[in-house]
């Protein structure tokens, strides 16, 4: 079975002109595989998770990018010898060579899931460990620092990004509670769903 482990917790704090945030990172390794979800946009916080790890950049086979927003996806090109898995239409970008990848392209423990909503384009993970099943949702499901997690299937998307469609955000957010025993979100805390 695969293994998760949350690298870095997203955070999200709202300034009256923006934002400061990076999103959640974890690490999964599965089948001899490392893999790094979201690297975010905060360098220094990146790297020193790493080192923890006793890994380099160099060690990571696959980076997972959920979705197009910097505070998820900006430090991805740090990991040189990897491997992109994105919502970029599905492709896998190998260096300049992109190929469309099947939804276990990451192993057998790791099932590629869209949900849009939050943007068209968004993917999330599904990935069965020893714990149970968790999903690494992105940005599905986020909070802004300070922000009560307490989730309600209905709550407002803070961003307001271009192409956020509610609708679509709800059915994924239903999709990812039904199937997950936890879930990993792209600001805040893991949380076990109440089934």
């Amino acid at each position: 079975m695969a293994e998760v482990k949350v690298l870095i917790e997203g955070y999200a704090k709202e300034r009256e002109n923006g934002w400061v945030a990076s999103s959640t990172t974890c690490l999964i390794t599965s089948e001899g595989k490392k893999i790094i979800t979201d690297p975010g946009c905060n360098r220094e916080r990146l790297l020193g998770a790493l080192i923890k790890e006793k890994l380099t950049t160099n060690d990571i086979d696959y980076v997972f990018l959920s979705h197009c927003h910097p505070d998820h996806i900006l430090l991805a090109g740090i990991f040189e010898k990897a491997k992109f898995i994105t919502f970029d239409t599905n492709l896998m970008y190998d260096k300049d060579s992109l190929t469309e990848f099947g939804e276990q392209v990451l192993g057998r423990d790791i099932k590629i899931i869209e949900t849009p909503g939050h943007v068209l384009e968004h993917l999330s993970l599904l990935v069965i460990t020893p714990k149970g099943k968790i999903a690494i949702a992105g940005d599905v499901i986020w909070w802004i620092d300070g922000e009560k997690q307490n989730f309600d299937i209905n709550q407002k998307d803070h961003s307001q990004a271009k192409g956020m469609n509610m609708k679509k955000l709800i059915t994924s957010r239903k999709r990812l509670l039904e199937i997950a025993d936890y879930i990993i979100p792209g600001h805040g805390r893991m949380f076990k769903v109440n089934k």
